[in-house]
């Protein structure tokens, strides 16, 4: 779909050529994410793109903090709720539906190259951990509580929380587990996911 200049004129071509790179990587992955492909793709010359990224590595970075800002769009609204623990259980469910909904871009942001956490901004940083705090604060109150296991510590917890959420993330998304042919089965996907989520949650909580 060509991009006219109408469109772009609503919004900065960065942000175009950001979207616009999202659209060709998911369609064709990375290896058909070429600067002219996305020049072609918006009406403008490559040079144009040139006026705002160095090439393809730094559409890349953006595409990642791009993809951290739907992510976190996605995971924030579950801490609304008053139970702690309901939150983690929300936020675990909406962060493998958006692996599973938006593959490519999940890979460029899990299975890439590794952030440099000591070049990057303020807001950068505040991007990067925005749920992961979220996460701390909902355990904390868990915690605080009296409904965590005193042996559950609310700063490594997070990590095995999403570590069990990117494994299962990656294993559907991989055809490992799934109702698809050569996958270990699981009848209803959704129940899995629910039952796994809910079984990880009920692992942190006293008996």
């Amino acid at each position: 779909m060509q991009v006219t200049a109408a469109r772009t004129s609503q919004g900065s071509l960065k942000d175009e050529i950001v979207r616009v790179a999202v659209e060709l990587g998911t369609e064709l992955g990375e290896d058909g994410l070429t600067m002219r492909g996305i020049a072609s793709r918006l009406g403008v010359s490559a040079t144009a793109l040139y006026q705002h990224f160095e090439g393809k590595a730094s559409i890349l970075r953006a595409i990642r903090f791009h993809g951290l800002g739907l992510l976190n769009q996605e995971l924030i609204g579950c801490f609304e709720s008053g139970d702690p623990l309901a939150c983690i259980d929300a936020m675990s469910k909406k962060y493998i539906q958006f692996a599973r909904k938006n593959s490519w871009l999940y890979g460029v942001l899990f299975t890439g190259e590794a952030f440099d956490y000591s070049v990057l901004t303020d807001e950068e940083q505040q991007q990067v951990f925005e749920s992961h705090k979220k996460v701390i604060e909902s355990l904390s109150k868990a915690k605080d509580a009296g409904q965590l296991r005193d042996d559950v510590d609310v700063e490594t917890a997070p990590l095995l929380i999403w570590a069990a959420n990117h494994g299962l993330a990656m294993l559907m998304l991989h055809g490992r587990i799934g109702s698809q042919p050569g996958a270990m089965n699981v009848d209803d996907e959704a129940t899995f996911i629910d039952r796994f989520v809910g079984n990880s949650v009920r692992g942190l909580m006293r008996a």
